[in-house]
């Protein structure tokens, strides 16, 4: 070792006959001096030092970067080659690089073998979990063995021997069928999508057994991360909010409620101060789109109008939070977070999900209800630990369980390709499990945790063993070495009335019902006295005789009805039994194994304040791990959940977060705009019960939201980004409400809720179209999400790819949608149906009636008179096109009605096309 270290320090190479020293005092040292000692040196990140050779061959806290005489397998020259180290700008040369990598191939020859230490067994478990335990485990134990445990492996499988002999490798069936590659056998390793173990892991499991197979050892004790000091747990966002007083300013006019007092003091100290209020069915357009995703019909605006009584505009607000579609639009916000799609998402195998629009219908209802926040990611996190009245309801159940099981859902939006074997390995379900979590993380604490999945967080004191951690939790149900693809994450649930409608469909099957129900009424009949209606179930309870003689009609009942119903009818996600052991993977290796790691929750996020992460079973088959979580993020002083909720809704409102970075509210996140506000909104939705309509009515109501959308140059110089809020932004819509904005217009929308949804076509030029039904068609939330065939329409206005989730929209300005919404047949259709109905309204004769309905269909405000005189000039012109066109194509004589038709139309269509439509004032 003495020799290999001198070596370290100093070595040689020949090139074309010369000798070259590599020195690393000399010629590796500066290097690193230069370029790598500010973040490797006194105080090493990741614990990687690099001041000396003895320093830099210790590796880093995840392990060697160096493998001496390898260069090419050395982590250290790949990061320098590919240029991820160092970070920033500065990088090492070609030459530089070349030194390092003949200083590892050449000075650092690979040191003679030592003694190897004795593997532990939980080495030796780790490497069984990942090869093993999907037929050993807690989920199978196929030949009746359980490789789980110490007892378990002496005990063996039915053949009655042991499958480990300590001492004796060559007589433990552990080892010896797994070097004869009979286990895991070759076929069902992959029908089972498991990779056969390693050299070295089979080596390693013949030391262990060899040495006595000594174990179990003690749980490392999980002693704080050094990284995180008192000063790191400071942050404003890692610190509960502390609600401020309402500031008072100088224009108290404009003070609707304490919103605008907070802005007014930020604007104020720029001797400014917010743009005058927006025109009355501006505000009127706006709100409707905002709180719904619908305009508002003519109806509406006539009645607003006419109102001139003070609250006129807060009861059109309290209207539309009590609107059916208030739980559409704003359910669309959430399913972004949540990452939802109606299929599973990978390639071309991109299979529909059956039932995945229970999660979507639930949100919908969960929001018009305003379901308290806390209470919605509580069912959301661990809906089947809240309550085990799921399991024992046989099948059918009511809304309210049926909904808390779906809600589920939330963790079960992220693409999935484990149905495929081929696509279901270890480092496939560890990506889901990561994606899982990122999708909890970003939505929900605003954190971006997932760079610490391979090494401590570069900018947040979050360590890696945190990572693992909060992972752990979700691992209980996404158990990775005993998996389960999508088709067995089901539960077989549906409500009493869909399994009667379902029996009415299916007249064999009915009559079978009926037949059992009769044979159980003719064996209560003997039970009942005269005058007792007591139900059969009632006179099982008090007759054990009874409810023994009904047994096995219920059973065959319970047959026959899950042959009526198609299973399965709520994707769910549930724990396994016993979860397996989760590590720290180093470098985010799937089998880089670490240390075990418990469930828990960041350390910075641990303090005084907070009750702590405290996981119990709430009942058998469930580990409480997920429903602790909820918990643990709902108490009222949480520094992230309340704050991170207000600041998604802010964003939404007024197309900015108060903390722009809405998912990253970390050290490199943007910092709060205006802290004050931010932390009053958020201690003000706990104080109202966590009510997500409160909020909505605070914010919308405020003057801040009723400014007008037209800034002046000098407001436009000193907010140019909009931070102070001093005037409202213009906001193009996005793709749903655009699509659902085209169907209300022009009389094709068909407002029934819930329920599968609308099935998509792809027409012969490729363009991707919902399909109608009698009534129209169905609102964009309610179309087939299918990742690998989104609407054309929606893709073209940047509707998200759910890779995992959206916590941002992103906004383009691209000449591919106006060419689409020219060009795409479906804009067409709906313009001649659109141009229809207003003839229906207003009659063929009179233009300016039916321009007057064409705006109030489209911008929710009547045309000017120039506005009139343009669009009859339009249209003649349109109408004086048509005829010949007519001709050519049907070959006779057009009649004057369909020429008139098609030329309002064409003004339909340039009016759809408008830039006034596709934006919100």
């Amino acid at each position: 070792m003495l020799r290999f270290l001198a070596g370290a320090a100093f070595g040689c190479i020949i090139l074309n006959g010369a000798t070259t020293a590599v020195s690393f005092d000399k010629d590796v040292r500066p290097i690193f001096a230069a370029k790598c000692l500010v973040c490797h040196g006194a105080t090493p990140q990741g614990k990687l030092d690099l001041r000396t050779p003895e320093a830099a061959l210790k590796g880093s806290a995840t392990g060697p970067v160096i493998q001496p005489g390898n260069s090419a397998k050395s982590l250290l020259l790949d990061k320098l080659v590919t240029g991820q180290m160092p970070p920033g700008k500065i990088k090492l040369t070609d030459a530089e690089i070349d030194v390092v990598r003949r200083w590892i191939d050449t000075s650092l020859a690979p040191p003679p073998p030592d003694v190897e230490p004795v593997p532990t067994e939980r080495e030796v478990l780790a490497i069984l979990q990942v090869r093993c335990m999907i037929c050993h485990g807690g989920l199978k134990q196929r030949g009746g063995l359980d490789l789980r445990t110490m007892a378990s492996r002496l005990k063996g499988g039915k053949s009655g021997h042991a499958a480990l002999v300590a001492g004796k490798p060559d007589e433990s069936p552990l080892y010896t069928r797994v070097v004869k590659g009979e286990m895991p056998p070759a076929a069902m390793a992959k029908d089972l999508a498991v990779e056969l173990p390693t050299d070295a892991e089979t080596e390693k499991i013949k030391r262990w057994i060899a040495a006595g197979a000594p174990g179990p050892e003690p749980t490392p004790a999980a002693a704080a991360d050094i990284r995180i000091k008192d000063k790191d747990k400071q942050f404003w966002s890692f610190e509960s909010p502390v609600r401020p007083d309402v500031p008072h300013v100088k224009h108290a006019a404009l003070v609707r409620n304490p919103i605008d007092g907070f802005l007014l003091e930020k604007l104020e100290e720029k001797n400014m101060s917010y743009s005058r209020e927006a025109s009355k069915l501006a505000l009127l357009r706006r709100v409707y789109l905002d709180l719904t995703g619908l305009p508002p019909s003519k109806a509406d605006i006539e009645a607003y109008v006419k109102d001139t009584s003070p609250g006129a505009y807060e009861r059109v607000v309290d209207k539309l939070l009590a609107s059916k579609h208030y739980g559409e639009r704003w359910g669309q916000h959430w399913l972004d977070l949540a990452g939802y799609a109606d299929s599973e998402g990978f390639g071309q195998d991109d299979g529909v999900r059956p039932f995945a629009w229970r999660y979507r219908d639930y949100v919908i209802r969960s929001l018009n209800a305003d379901k308290p926040y806390d209470r919605f990611i509580t069912e959301q996190l661990a809906g089947d630990e809240m309550s085990d009245d799921w399991k024992q309801a046989k099948g059918e159940v009511n809304q309210e369980v049926l909904d808390r099981i779906a809600a589920t859902g939330f963790l079960r939006e992220t693409p999935d390709q484990t149905n495929s074997e081929e696509r279901a390995l270890i480092a496939e379900r560890m990506n889901i499990v990561a994606d899982e979590l990122e999708v909890l993380s970003s939505s929900l604490m605003g954190l971006t945790v997932g760079c610490a999945r391979c090494h401590n967080h570069k900018y947040d004191p979050i360590p890696q063993r945190d990572y693992y951690r909060l992972s752990a939790i979700l691992q209980a149900a996404y158990d990775p070495y005993e998996w389960k693809p999508p088709k067995d994450r089901e539960a077989p649930l549906a409500l009493k009335e869909e399994i009667e409608a379902a029996e009415k469909h299916n007249a064999p099957l009915r009559a079978d019902l009926k037949r059992i129900s009769d044979e159980m009424d003719k064996l209560a009949a003997a039970y009942r006295k005269d005058g007792d209606k007591s139900t059969t179930n009632e006179l099982a309870k008090k007759n054990p005789e009874l409810a023994e003689q009904l047994k096995p009609l219920r059973e065959e009942r319970d047959k026959v009805r899950e042959k009526l119903v198609p299973k399965p009818h709520v994707r769910i996600l549930t724990d396994n039994a016993e979860p397996s052991i989760s590590y720290l993977l180093r470098r985010g290796d799937p089998v880089g194994f670490g240390d075990p790691v418990e469930a828990g929750v960041p350390t910075v996020l641990e303090n005084a304040s907070l009750k702590p992460y405290e996981a119990r079973s709430p009942f058998p088959g469930a580990s409480g791990r997920r429903l602790a979580l909820a918990r643990w993020l709902t108490q009222p002083n949480h520094p992230l959940t309340a704050r991170v909720a207000v600041n998604q809704i802010w964003s939404r409102h007024f197309g900015r977060g108060i903390v722009a970075s809405v998912a990253n509210f970390g050290r490199s996140g943007m910092p709060p705009s205006n802290q004050k506000l931010l932390d009053w909104l958020a201690t003000e939705f706990v104080e109202r019960g966590w009510s997500m309509k409160t909020m909505h009515r605070l914010i919308v109501t405020s003057e801040a939201y009723r400014q007008t959308s037209k800034v002046d140059a000098a407001t436009l110089a000193a907010d140019p980004e909009n931070v102070l809020v001093s005037r409202m932004p213009l906001q193009r819509m996005d793709a749903e409400t655009l699509y659902d904005a085209l169907l209300t217009a022009t009389g094709r929308l068909d407002p029934a809720m819930f329920g599968k949804p609308a099935d998509v076509q792809v027409k012969p030029d490729k363009e991707v179209v919902a399909k109608p039904d009698q009534a129209g068609f169905r609102r964009a939330i309610y179309v087939l999400h299918r990742r690998q065939t989104p609407l054309s329409l929606m893709d073209a206005f940047d509707q998200p790819a759910m890779t995992p989730n959206c916590t941002e929209r992103r906004h383009s300005n691209v000449a591919t949608q106006a060419l689409h919404m020219m060009n795409g047949s479906m804009t067409w259709d709906l313009a001649r149906f659109m141009a229809g109905r207003v003839i229906d309204e207003a009659g063929s004769l009179d233009r300016g009636k039916q321009i007057e309905q064409v705006y109030l269909r489209a911008y929710s405000r009547p045309p000017t008179a120039e506005e009139i005189a343009i669009g009859k000039s339009a249209i003649e012109e349109f109408a004086k096109q048509w005829p010949a066109r007519l001709a050519q194509d049907n070959g006779d004589a057009p009649r004057v009605a369909s020429a008139q038709w098609l030329a309002l139309a064409n003004y339909c269509h340039a009016i759809l096309n408008s830039a006034e439509f596709s934006f919100i004032d």
